[in-house]
């Protein structure tokens, strides 16, 4: 397969929308424990509608209005998707971008949600145009986003006069932050906070077990992502995965200013004087282990130049064997922990069913069986 890629603060405060036109799909709530604006208008012949608008603050900084409960959510972002069909909002997506690798995930998509083929908005990884967009009737769309000065951003918001939630995940914080917000947007914050104890529990059998390892227990770490040099900063999800199961990233000794961002580069020279104890790959369809302790020369990359790194000369070598069930940008995250944990502390966690942990976490989190996706 190939690989793939990919803080949020939920604001309740008062807004009264005096306007004739109601927000499409609004519906009127009673009051919580947060102050959720109110909308009212009258058609005629109709009796009056109310209908609550909540703010909330997307993952890069920005609040935005979003109709309370919201209805209908765009996606062009797999990962945040992922997270809203966790906390039980299959019926509020009422469309769906790209999805790469769709042959792979369609059947999954199908089976926790039987109306996915009519919510896809286009096909394969391909992103729909901003007209199909607007077919779906969206309340609010979720698209990755680093900055503020996102040009997707501004061209959705200033077209379709729909808010825009920037999804951008690079800690384990910002993910279950993420996941609250999203419950809260459609009226299920019960279970959303349901999913991050399920997440939090899972976790907790890796690292109530690498917590009590000391620092020479844990080997070094060079985490690779498929421009092979490109690596895990200090500052990212990555970087966490790496710690909780039991590692320590290299680039702790690196100097380089940059080991502080997400996605740092480095050069050969440079990893070679990391030495790294561990490899670890994401999922790449042109490389695996095998290529690099073998020497080989794949997409132009001469590996026998990494030899003399420790994780080579020692045979350790891994990589993420399947790059959607081990999603760590989404709820699976507790999953690709015990993948790596497994990886970097074979004996001690030799016990942990990888498989059965797997199939368990399927069912509490999406309500199917994995493999194979039959209902649980």
């Amino acid at each position: 397969m190939k690989k793939m890629k990919t803080k949020t603060k939920v604001l309740f405060m008062a807004v009264i929308l005096l306007t004739s036109v109601v927000l499409s799909g609004c519906v009127g709530n009673s009051a919580g424990e947060e102050k959720k604006g109110e909308s009212s208008s009258s058609d005629s012949g109709s009796s009056s509608a109310k209908s609550a608008v909540i703010i909330v603050t997307d993952d890069i900084g920005r609040e935005i209005p979003v109709p309370y409960p919201c209805e209908r959510t765009v996606f062009l972002v797999e990962n945040a998707m992922n997270s809203m069909y966790a906390v039980g909002g299959a019926d509020e997506i009422s469309g769906i971008g790209a999805v790469w690798y769709e042959d792979t995930k369609a059947p999954f998509f199908r089976a926790i949600d039987p109306s996915y083929d009519e919510k896809r908005l286009s096909r394969g990884s391909e992103q729909p145009s901003t007209e199909t967009i607007a077919t779906a009737d969206p309340q609010v769309v979720f698209l990755w986003a680093s900055d503020w000065g996102s040009e997707d951003i501004k061209a959705i918001e200033e077209t379709l006069n729909t808010s825009v939630y920037g999804v951008y995940i690079d800690s384990l914080d910002d993910l279950q932050r993420q996941m609250k917000t999203l419950s809260k947007l459609i009226g299920k914050e019960e279970r959303g906070e349901e999913v991050i104890e399920l997440m939090n529990e899972s976790m907790e059998k890796v690292t109530d077990v690498t917590g009590a390892l000391s620092p020479g227990e844990k080997p070094t770490v060079y985490w690779m992502w498929g421009d092979v040099y490109g690596t895990a900063g200090l500052n990212s999800t990555a970087n966490a995965l790496i710690e909780r199961a039991g590692g320590i990233n290299v680039l702790n000794n690196w100097t380089n200013e940059t080991k502080n961002v997400e996605h740092p580069v480095l050069n050969l020279e440079a990893l070679l004087a990391l030495d790294p104890e561990v490899i670890y790959m994401w999922n790449n369809e042109n490389l695996d282990p095998v290529n690099i302790t073998s020497g080989d020369t794949v997409d132009g990359i001469d590996f026998s130049t990494w030899s003399e790194i420790s994780a080579v000369k020692n045979g350790r070598v891994y990589e993420i064997s399947d790059p959607f069930v081990y999603d760590f940008h989404s709820p699976r995250l507790p999953l690709a922990m015990m993948h790596v944990a497994k990886d970097l502390h074979p004996d001690k966690f030799a016990a942990l069913n990888l498989t059965a942990e797997t199939d368990q976490y399927y069912v509490d989190v999406y309500g199917v069986h994995y493999p194979g996706f039959e209902p649980a």
